[in-house]
């Protein structure tokens, strides 16, 4: 009922928290305390292992976390707070289509293998890391967080701001572990299915884009008032940020499954995959 009334009130006091944070030293500063998080998690993994390691998984980490760091931080946080939608939808499409896969592409298999070593966990992980419930949760995620009633709810709390990318983000490595998992006990699909996989996803992430391209008036409440950081009205922003959704994203996925495809016509060694896998088997 809180959240009900703060939404249905027209002040903007409901959001001056955005204005502080996004003219504040470094907008978006949590990003980069969670990026160092993980990466003090990672080199600890590392460094308990005492072997070492291929310069390829630790390359891929530290670039998702770079590219984590760049998305959710510094300018383009601080145009995403200072209502830029089209601003927010690229750090969306960074931290789903380059931040997710990078960070799963760094993993290797004996780093989880601890976390998983307790059969309730196991067998919880076993059922959400299935294409098709990794599939419907990211679906479903990015699909609620773009209705407009929840995106006016929660946009204006600022405790509940952030849980939207939190979100997105833990649904991204869940949509990319069917294509990117390290763990031979939890295979990836074959590459042609691979394909079709992305390509739903394409369809799906389309279905949503579509509307908010389209719309005739601004859907979020949030980026309605103040003058836009680069002049643009509000509803032309939606509109840019509903074609970077709707194409920027169907172009990417689009590409990825067709090379996946082209490959597995072609007969082509999957590569990471290949090694990621073979390197896994090695150290069990």
């Amino acid at each position: 009922m809180i959240l009900l009334a703060i939404a249905q009130s027209s002040d903007s006091y409901a959001y001056g928290w955005t204005e502080l944070a996004a003219h504040s030293t470094w907008p978006g500063a949590w990003a980069i305390f969670a990026a160092l998080l993980m990466a003090a998690a990672y080199s600890a993994a590392l460094r308990f292992r005492g072997r070492e390691e291929k310069r390829a998984p630790i390359g891929f980490f530290a670039l998702g976390l770079a590219v984590w760091v760049v998305a959710l931080s510094g300018p383009l946080e601080g145009l995403a707070l200072d209502r830029l939608y089209s601003a927010y939808i690229l750090q969306q499409i960074l931290l789903v289509l380059v931040v997710c896969p990078l960070l799963l592409a760094g993993l290797q298999g004996w780093m989880l293998r601890p976390l998983l070593s307790w059969p309730p966990v196991r067998h919880g992980f076993a059922m959400l890391t299935r294409p098709g419930v990794a599939f419907f949760v990211f679906v479903a995620v990015f699909s609620v967080i773009h209705v407009p009633v929840v995106c006016n709810l929660v946009c204006q709390v600022h405790h509940f701001y952030h849980t939207v990318r939190i979100s997105l983000f833990l649904a991204g490595l869940l949509l990319w572990w069917p294509l990117l998992s390290p763990l031979s006990e939890f295979p990836r699909l074959s590459q042609p299915m691979q394909a079709l996989y992305l390509l739903a996803v394409m369809l799906a992430m389309s279905a949503v884009a579509a509307p908010i391209t389209f719309a005739e008036s601004v859907l979020y409440h949030f980026y309605i008032g103040d003058p836009h950081p680069l002049g643009l009205s509000a509803l032309v922003d939606q509109e840019i940020g509903g074609l970077l959704m709707w194409v920027v994203q169907g172009l990417i996925l689009t590409t990825i499954a067709s090379v996946i495809f082209v490959r597995w016509l072609s007969g082509a060694p999957p590569g990471l995959e290949v090694r990621a896998a073979g390197s896994s088997q090695s150290r069990q």
